[in-house]
C-alpha cells in the first residue's frame, strides 16, 4: 500500500504499475461505462492522472488483509478535490481492483474535463474527438462551479453558509 501511495504522490507510473496485478481493474468515478482492464489500460490512465493531478497527497492507508482504502486530496484544473480509493489485493498482495470516488461535484466535473480529452488521444482518437469531449464537458464544469458558489448557499441555513 505504501508503494502505491508513494507512486501517486511522486507521479511515478512505473512504481504504480509495480504494485498492480497483471489483470488489474480500475473503476472510473465518473461512470459505470468506463472500466480500465489490465496493466496497459491502467498505465494509460495513471499517466494521464499523474499529468493532470497537482499536489496529490494521501493520508495513511486504512485496512487489513485484502481490503484497503486511501483517502487524499489534489488539485485538478484549479479545483480542489478529495478522493477515496477502495483497493482490493489479490492473493500475492498486488492490487487487483481499484474503485475511485471523488468529491465535491465541481471537482468531479473538473476531473472529467482534465482526463477525457487526453485519454481519448492516448487511445488513438482524433484531435476533433478530444475537442468534442472538451466541448461536451465545459458546460458541466461551468454550471457545477457556479452552482456550488451561488446556488448551494441559497439552500443552507445562515449558520451553514460559507463566509465571503
Amino acid at each position: 500500500m505504501e508503494k502505491f501511495r508513494a507512486a501517486g504522490e511522486t507521479h511515478d507510473v512505473e512504481l504504480a504499475m509495480a504494485t498492480c496485478a497483471a489483470d488489474v481493474v480500475v473503476h472510473s468515478p465518473l461512470t459505470d461505462r468506463a472500466t480500465f482492464r489490465g496493466r496497459a489500460e491502467a498505465r494509460r490512465l495513471f499517466e494521464v492522472v499523474y499529468d493532470q493531478f497537482e499536489q496529490l497527497r494521501y493520508d495513511e492507508p486504512l485496512g487489513a488483509g485484502r481490503r484497503w482504502a486511501l483517502f487524499g486530496s489534489a488539485t485538478v484544473g484549479g479545483q480542489r478535490i478529495q478522493a477515496a480509493l477502495h483497493l482490493t489485493l489479490d492473493e500475492s498482495g498486488s492490487i487487483a481492483e481499484v474503485t475511485l470516488y471523488i468529491r465535491p461535484l465541481p471537482g468531479l466535473t473538473a476531473v472529467m474535463a482534465a482526463l477525457g480529452p487526453p485519454l481519448a488521444r492516448r487511445y488513438g482518437r482524433s484531435r476533433l474527438t478530444a475537442a468534442l469531449l472538451r466541448a461536451m464537458v465545459a458546460p458541466l464544469v461551468f454550471f457545477t462551479r457556479a452552482g456550488d458558489r451561488a446556488g448551494i448557499p441559497l439552500a443552507l441555513p445562515e449558520s451553514g453558509r460559507p463566509s465571503t
